[in-house]
C-alpha cells in the first residue's frame, strides 16, 4: 500500500476525531453509542467513557434517546472472556438515570459495518433519526464514511478523553488500525462481500492485537480453520 495513501488515511482519522472530541453542539433524535469491551457486567474504561459522554448529552437535551450498539467479543474458538456489551450498556444508562423508555438496543452488531446496518434499520428507517454517533475519536471517520456508503448521514462526537487516547503510543496504534479498517471498508462491494469482517476474523483480531487489546497469539488463533456450520 502506498505510503501516501496510508498517511492520508491516518490524517483523516486523526482530524475527524480531534474535531469531534467533547463536541456537544451536535443534536439529533437518537444517539447511538458504539460498544467496546465489557467484563462481569461492567463496562470497560473505553466503553464507560463513551457511555458517560452519551448520558451527558442526553441530560443536556441534545438527544431524545440512547441506542446501544454492540456485540459479544469472540475469538476463533468462541467467546473471548468479554460479555455481551448491549445489556451492560443498557443497564449502565438506566442506572445513570436515563428512563427505560429512552434506551433501546441496536442489534446485530458484531462489527462497525453491521452496527451501522442495524442503525439504519432500527433508527433511520423507523423514523427515529436524525442520528448521532458516539465512539472513541479515532473510530468516527470510519463510522461516518460507512454510514454514507449505506445511504444515510450520522453526526459524530467523542469523549474528551479516555484510556485509549490518553497515551500517544496507544493512540497512534488505534489511528493506524482504524485507518486500515477504513480503507478496507472502502473496497468495492463485490470485493468487500468476500472478506470476513466478523468479530472473530483475523482482520478484526489483528487490529485488536495491534492496539494491545489482545495478544498476537489470540489474533493468530483466528487463522485456524473452523468447520462450517
Amino acid at each position: 500500500m502506498p505510503v501516501a495513501v496510508m498517511s492520508a488515511a491516518m490524517l483523516r482519522v486523526h482530524v475527524v476525531g480531534v474535531r469531534a472530541r467533547g463536541r456537544t453542539d451536535v443534536s439529533g433524535e437518537t444517539l447511538v453509542v458504539f460498544g467496546s469491551r465489557a467484563f462481569d457486567g461492567v463496562p470497560g474504561p473505553i466503553l464507560r467513557a463513551r457511555l458517560d459522554h452519551g448520558v451527558a448529552m442526553y441530560r443536556a437535551g441534545s438527544v431524545g434517546r440512547l441506542a446501544m450498539a454492540g456485540g459479544v467479543p469472540v475469538t476463533a474458538d468462541g467467546p473471548s472472556g468479554g460479555h455481551d456489551e448491549v445489556p451492560v450498556m443498557v443497564a449502565y444508562a438506566r442506572n445513570a438515570g436515563v428512563p427505560p423508555e429512552h434506551v433501546m438496543e441496536v442489534r446485530p452488531g458484531q462489527n462497525t459495518r453491521e452496527q451501522l446496518s442495524s442503525t439504519r434499520r432500527v433508527v433511520i428507517d423507523a423514523g427515529l433519526g436524525p442520528a448521532v454517533a458516539v465512539s472513541s475519536s479515532y473510530h468516527l471517520a470510519r463510522i461516518r464514511g460507512e454510514a454514507r456508503r449505506q445511504g444515510f448521514r450520522i453526526a459524530v462526537t467523542a469523549p474528551v478523553t479516555s484510556s485509549d487516547v490518553a497515551h500517544p503510543r496507544v493512540y497512534v496504534a488505534h489511528v493506524l488500525a482504524d485507518a486500515l479498517a477504513g480503507l478496507w471498508y472502502a473496497l468495492p462491494p463485490a470485493i468487500a462481500r468476500r472478506i470476513d469482517t466478523s468479530a472473530g476474523s483475523f482482520r478484526h483480531m489483528g487490529l485488536l492485537a495491534l492496539t494491545g487489546d489482545i495478544t498476537w497469539g489470540e489474533a493468530l488463533g483466528s487463522l485456524r480453520s473452523k468447520p462450517r456450520a
